[in-house]
């Protein structure tokens, strides 16, 4: 039984590897602005201009809801409910909360975090160019993956953990087969930008654009 299970386990490494590095779609072949990604130790978000020409996020979500707006940029992620409730620092991981946001799957919600510099200053960064109709596409995605009521997203109240960040209901669940990282794949890839094949950790998505804005 346990070489069963170790077999199992070094062929689900294997598969997450061998996928999280093989592309699909290609870079904008027309860019004219940038988004990014950014990532922690284990999640990755998009970050968007907060209003550009081609949309204005804050006819949206409603910046009420904010007690600090202190930069241009916002950053959208997704998650489990509970992982993202119980754990607001990596410091705060356990085991148990691990084990049951992969394997006893909650509602998931959406992050949106107004950042404190432009995210060019975060190490993480990683820059995305692309084209305004590419980012109407981006921005028409997003906007589907949260749960609306009267048109706006429903806003959790007093859950965010600080001043620029809330969190807002959303669609499905997250589980190990889809991570935080599968859904900001998922999202550029109904935007025909290049994602992995499937890359539930960070480091597929990191890999495609490391070059991108050095």
């Amino acid at each position: 039984m346990l070489k069963k299970i170790l077999l199992g386990t070094v062929t689900f490494g294997l598969l997450i590897i061998s996928l999280s590095f093989i592309p699909l779609g290609e870079d904008d072949p027309h860019p004219e602005m940038e988004i990014y990604l950014l990532s922690n130790e284990i999640h990755t978000g998009i970050v968007v201009p907060v209003k550009n020409d081609v949309f204005d996020w804050e006819t949206f979500i409603s910046k009420e809801d904010y007690l600090e707006r202190p930069s241009e940029w916002i950053e959208m992620g997704w998650g489990d409910r509970q992982f993202y409730f119980e754990m607001p620092t990596l410091d705060k991981l356990t085991l148990k909360l691990a084990f049951d946001a992969l394997f006893l799957p909650d509602p998931a919600i959406v992050h949106v975090n107004y950042l404190d510099a432009h995210p060019r200053e975060y190490a993480s960064h990683k820059v995305l160019k692309i084209s305004k109709a590419t980012y109407k596409k981006l921005v028409d995605e997003m906007i589907k993956r949260f749960e609306l009521q009267d048109g706006k997203p429903i806003l959790i109240p007093n859950k965010g953990y600080t001043n620029t960040d809330n969190f807002y209901e959303s669609y499905g669940s997250f589980s190990v087969l889809r991570t935080c990282n599968v859904w900001t794949a998922e999202i550029l890839g109904e935007a025909d930008l290049k994602r992995p094949v499937w890359s539930p950790t960070k480091y597929g998505l990191e890999f495609l654009y490391q070059s991108i804005g050095k």
